[in-house]
C-alpha cells in the first residue's frame, strides 16, 4: 500500500477510488441503460456492507436486480483519461507481484465487468464495455501462468500487477455491450 510519510494511505484515498468515487454516476448510467434497470436496482457492496466479503472473496463489487427479480453479479473498474491512450483491460493479476499473492484475476466470479476510461474531466466515458467475465476466463484457460505471469505490467503507486488486454484483441463474443465517444 503506497505510503504518505509514516501513514499508509487508505484505500478510501487512493486516486483510483477517489476516481471510481466521482465516475460512480457515470457507471451507473451505463448499467441502466444496458440492463434496463432504475438506479434503485444496483446494490454495491463498500467495506461496511454486509455481502462486502463477496468482493473481498471473489471480486463481487455489486449485484444488480432485474425487472424479473434474478440478480447480476459485477465488477467495474475505471481508469483515469491519462490511461485511455493504452485502450487495454486490466485485472489485477497479482495483489503483490513480489510475492505472486493472487489478485483479482484468481478469484473472479462476476458474471460482468464494466471497464472504461473517465473522460478528461471525470464526468462521464470516453469509451466503456462491459464484459462477459465466464467467456473472458474460459478465453484464458489455455495460457499457462507463466505465460500470464509473463504478460502482467506493474501498477503505479503499488505492489500488485495487472495483466493488460487491448480491448481491439477483445473477442467480439464476450463484449455484452460497449460505448465510445466519436472522435
Amino acid at each position: 500500500m503506497p505510503l504518505t510519510g509514516d501513514v499508509p494511505l487508505r484505500f478510501e484515498d487512493t486516486p483510483e477510488m477517489q476516481l471510481s468515487l466521482r465516475m460512480r454516476d457515470a457507471c451507473s448510467a451505463v448499467l441502466c441503460e444496458v440492463f434496463g434497470v432504475e438506479l434503485q436496482a444496483i446494490e454495491r457492496f463498500g467495506t461496511d456492507h454486509p455481502l462486502f466479503i463477496l468482493d473481498r472473496e471473489h471480486a463481487i463489487d455489486m449485484r444488480i436486480r432485474l425487472r424479473n427479480g434474478s440478480y447480476l453479479l459485477g465488477q467495474e473498474k475505471v481508469l483515469s483519461f491519462k490511461f485511455y491512450k493504452y485502450r487495454t483491460f486490466t485485472i489485477e493479476f497479482w495483489q503483490n507481484r513480489n510475492t505472486k499473492e493472487p489478485g483479482e484475476f484468481f478469484k473472479i466470479a462476476s458474471q460482468f465487468y464494466l471497464h472504461g476510461y473517465a473522460n478528461s474531466h471525470e464526468n462521464g466515458f470516453v469509451e466503456w464495455k462491459i464484459l462477459d467475465v465466464l467467456k473472458l476466463i474460459d478465453w484464458l484457460k489455455c495460457c499457462g501462468l507463466d505465460k500470464l505471469d509473463s504478460r502482467t505490467r506493474p501498477s503505479g503507486g503499488s505492489r500488485a500487477a495487472f495483466l493488460p488486454i487491448g480491448y481491439d484483441r477483445i473477442p467480439q463474443a464476450f463484449i455484452h455491450a460497449e460505448w465510445k465517444a466519436s472522435s
